[in-house]
């Protein structure tokens, strides 16, 4: 009975080790890569990568940030849409804030409107981050997820840009650096209007 008792401890202890192995493994390798998680979503603190899509936009229609209604994306038909996903709480997300507020600025007369999405956050804090960064748009307030889920986000910040008539020409992952950001937005501008 002593040798089936010190084979199973044994088995035991060495499942321990490879689970801790494992555990410290993928830790290194999210510090590598630049990422932490956080709720179960990677939060990207490094450049954004592209992804261009061709899909609808799901719509949606979220309470006010500022507190003054809801916001539905429908609204924003006929312009470019700019929609970026941040959290008061992502470091990521303040990096990119003051090169999304100067492009706003920039491109506002050329029919471009940006909306930002508060993702599970604190209202009040939500509330500073965008009192902080002087932004100048509207955000929606996703407290539960729920519209980060539609869009099928992997982390923050992620930022997409939605053609006039509603569909996504591009998907940014990561901290998105605001020449990237005009580059493509010059990109869907120069593209006929259907």
């Amino acid at each position: 009975m002593n040798r089936r008792r010190t084979k199973t401890t044994g088995i035991w202890v060495g499942v321990l080790m490879v689970a801790v192995a494992v555990a410290t493994l993928t830790i290194v390798e999210l510090r590598t890569q630049g990422t932490t998680a956080i709720d179960g979503f990677t939060v990207a603190n490094y450049r954004a990568r592209v992804e261009t899509e061709d899909r609808p936009a799901p719509d949606f229609e979220l309470p006010s940030l500022q507190g003054d209604g809801s916001i539905t994306l429908s609204s924003f038909r006929g312009y470019v849409l700019v929609l970026n996903f941040w959290a008061s709480w992502c470091g990521p997300c303040r990096l990119e804030a003051p090169g999304l507020r100067r492009a706003s600025a920039k491109y506002r007369a050329q029919g471009v409107r940006f909306l930002g999405v508060d993702y599970r956050d604190d209202k009040a804090a939500a509330r500073a981050f965008v009192k902080g960064f002087h932004l100048p748009y509207p955000s929606a307030f996703d407290p539960a997820g729920t519209l980060a889920y539609r869009y099928g986000l992997i982390g923050f910040p992620t930022t997409f840009i939605i053609d006039p008539g509603g569909t996504i020409g591009y998907r940014f992952v990561g901290y998105l650096q605001q020449d990237v950001l005009e580059a493509a937005l010059d990109d869907v501008l120069s593209r006929p209007s259907s």
